[in-house]
């Protein structure tokens, strides 16, 4: 038997959770997020060379190199799509804490049902994007789809789009994660009320 009071018990598992996460092994599937975090990361440092690149070499030789501003545009949306994942585990993602918090200390069942909510529309769009790029990720490598001037520079587009792809599902797959954990949190806290 719990000596917690249900406000206490609600504040547990989210702590206990930060605790159990540092001492435990992570999962292949934690893994592979924070992977992707860090090669969104090593992209960020690539883009910033390449944007000094170009820099020095208009005010050295007074010529650009071609393609960056392709290369940029498609990076920014690959290293959203890499990051986004983690964002989420890590409890990153925009959102209003105040108002969650407080609910859930006010609330502790109403709160988390409304952060599982949150977390259901998160893999609705989520799934929404996996759904909506798969086609385009197929039409762009069947089609041999590029950005930039032929002649210039011209990048394939299919590399970006399973970038999003791939974002969207792990994403997808984070929110189903955090969706659960406040099932049960839900659980845990009516059992705790009813007692």
């Amino acid at each position: 038997m719990s000596t917690l009071n249900p406000r206490q018990m609600v504040a547990a598992p989210d702590q206990t959770a930060i605790g159990h996460a540092a001492k435990r092994k992570p999962s292949l599937f934690a893994c592979l997020v924070d992977g992707l975090n860090g090669l969104g990361s090593l992209l960020i440092f690539a883009m910033m060379l390449l944007i000094c690149g170009d820099v020095g070499a208009r005010w050295l030789f007074n010529q650009p190199i071609y393609g960056v501003a392709e290369i940029v545009s498609l990076t920014i949306v690959a290293i959203v799509f890499l990051q986004l994942g983690s964002t989420l585990r890590h409890q990153r993602m925009a959102r209003a804490d105040i108002f969650i918090d407080g609910f859930i200390a006010r609330s502790p069942r109403l709160g988390h049902l409304l952060q599982a909510l949150f977390n259901l529309l998160g893999l609705a769009a989520c799934g929404a994007m996996f759904a909506a790029t798969g086609p385009l990720l197929l039409a762009a490598w069947s089609e041999g789809e590029y950005l930039g001037v032929q002649g210039l520079f011209t990048a394939p587009i299919w590399p970006i789009r399973l970038i999003v792809l791939i974002g969207a599902l792990v994403t997808a797959l984070q929110y189903l994660l955090h969706l659960i954990a406040d099932c049960r949190a839900c659980l845990v806290v009516g059992k705790a009320q009813e007692e």
